[in-house]
């Protein structure tokens, strides 16, 4: 009995992992932000590190008018499922902003943020999967 109930649950893990997954575009996008045409100007800059995942590139935020832009250029990220784009006060998330969902895993990105929050606060970027809560790709942001 207890082989086949064992049977039965290896049979749904395999169909459960065999079902296709949300993952991220990967055509790459070449966003059209550009500072000095914009009047924009660098506030942080960091540089994406994985964390158990492959991530790199570079993000910068921005002042446009008032409104923070954050940009990923170059960038690259491993895909995966709901992977978004957090302004984090903290390594671990637990208090962030949402910027959305990761547009590809590649080229250059723009995201708007909402309000004016305190970059002094709001220290990391990151590519965080929302669907399971795991990190892939951090960025201490420090001024330029």
């Amino acid at each position: 009995m207890r082989t086949f109930i064992f049977s039965i649950i290896t049979l749904i893990v395999i169909a459960s992992c065999s079902e296709v997954e949300d993952n991220t575009p990967m055509i790459p996008v070449d966003e059209d932000f550009d500072p000095m045409e914009m009047g924009a100007t660098l506030v942080r800059k960091g540089t994406l590190m994985g964390v158990g995942h492959t991530v790199t590139g570079e993000v910068k935020v921005y002042n446009s008018g008032g409104q923070l832009v954050v940009v990923f250029d170059p960038f690259s990220s491993q895909n995966g499922p709901d992977l978004r784009v957090y302004l984090s006060k903290d390594e671990n998330a637990t208090e962030y902003l949402n910027l959305g969902a990761l547009k590809s895993t590649t080229g250059k990105q723009t995201y708007d943020v909402n309000g004016m929050p305190n970059l002094d606060q709001y220290r990391f970027a990151m590519v965080w999967c929302q669907e399971f809560s795991v990190l892939f790709g951090i960025a201490e942001l420090q001024q330029p």
